[in-house]
């Protein structure tokens, strides 16, 4: 167990795992035939002309990226995922993500990867051809869905993904709601469909981090600057490019309302590391995140728990506890002094600002938002984000 939690590098001493379990009973996953079969019998109900074709797929841990999905597509064309599973970390503890985090598809060897970070999600092709599905933890190493980790050890996951892709002939939104206009299958119809009616976008100059695809379903674009951030059972990562020297009184600062705080523990275990924060990425590939604690002291820093991003990642407590949550507070860190302080690397410049939005291991809910984010130094002009 050890060894696969290491080759996902998500090992830590399993005696401080400590997971909320109110919050563990209060998750329901259908069962493969509570899902397969529900489905199959909604579509023989409905008759939607609008439905193309409907394919069963199963995905296992044993089996290598990447795996065809019996599907071709036209570029533009759009395929509904609906999925059931787990890949478990630690059966033994009851440490899973649900499948949706690590369920990715792509068009055969063509950018980008879809992962929708949530059970349902709508795919649109960005090319023609084949469809081919894989599983991934930030597993992959670079866009294109290379491994990162040995493939013997990624085969020895315990791991089981399961679903129905229905490919639509034209809007997967008015297919879906043909569908729901017969029934549904413990709400997940009705999930996509409010989905596809409220979608969110990512702010301009903003890009999602490809090892995790919870771009348009984490953050939005919620105008004048401002970004939503609310995980519920997933993580990601947007990014935007600067270029800043890091020199003296180099400074980040952000104004942001927490609403939620997606842990009530702290948050430098393994088990609870989920959070809500804004970061800067250096040109040596090293960065430091800025997170609102839920019982962390103010200025206490620390290296990620999660041992592949422990290498490259520390956090720093800005704000703890709960007396704020729900009004707007401003934060400005002296960048330069505190990478100084906490990782005394060869670093140069800024290269990228992140917001990261993390619910992974207690599987609760967050919600934040930044406004007014700028860089600034002495004698250069701010760069607002």
């Amino acid at each position: 167990m050890l060894k696969r939690l290491m080759a996902l590098g998500l090992t830590a001493p399993l005696a401080t795992l400590v997971l909320d379990r109110r919050a563990m009973a209060a998750i329901s996953l259908l069962d493969r035939a509570e899902l397969i079969d529900g489905v199959t019998a909604l579509i023989a109900k409905a008759k939607s002309p609008e439905l193309r074709e409907a394919r069963v797929f199963d995905l296992s841990g044993s089996e290598l990226p990447w795996k065809d999905l019996g599907i071709t597509l036209a570029k533009g064309q759009e395929v509904t995922f609906l999925l059931g599973g787990r890949v478990w970390l630690a059966r033994e503890q009851d440490l899973w993500v649900e499948p949706g985090v690590a369920f990715h598809v792509r068009t055969r060897g063509a950018r980008p990867m879809f992962n929708p970070m949530s059970n349902t999600g709508t795919m649109t092709a960005a090319a023609d051809g084949p469809l081919e599905m894989a599983r991934s933890l930030v597993e992959f190493k670079d866009a294109d869905g290379e491994l990162a980790v040995p493939k013997d050890e990624y085969a020895k996951a315990d791991a089981h993904i399961y679903g129905v892709a229905l490919v639509w002939r034209d809007s997967a939104l008015a297919g879906l709601t043909s569908l729901l206009s017969h029934g549904d299958v413990d709400g997940i119809i009705a999930a996509e469909v409010a989905r596809l009616q409220s979608p969110r976008k990512l702010p301009a100059g903003w890009h999602n981090f490809f090892m995790l695809g919870g771009g348009p379903v984490i953050f939005n674009d919620i105008g004048n600057g401002a970004i939503s951030v609310e995980p519920l059972k997933n993580a990601g990562i947007l990014q935007r490019p600067v270029g800043i020297e890091l020199k003296p009184q180099t400074k980040l600062s952000w104004r942001w309302i927490v609403e939620e705080l997606p842990s009530r523990l702290p948050e430098d275990q393994l088990t609870s590391h989920d959070y809500l924060s804004i970061a800067a990425e250096f040109d040596d590939g090293q960065d430091l995140t800025y997170f609102w604690s839920s019982s962390l002291p103010v200025g206490k820093a620390f290296r990620c728990p999660i041992p592949r991003w422990t290498p490259l990642e520390s956090h720093m407590a800005v704000r703890s506890g709960s007396a704020d949550l729900g009004k707007w507070v401003s934060d400005e860190r002296d960048v330069y002094a505190d990478y100084k302080e906490h990782i005394g690397g060869p670093a140069k410049s800024i290269v990228n600002v992140w917001l990261l939005g993390v619910s992974l291991f207690q599987r609760r809910s967050g919600s934040c938002r930044f406004a007014d984010m700028q860089l600034s130094q002495p004698g250069a002009e701010t760069q607002k984000l």
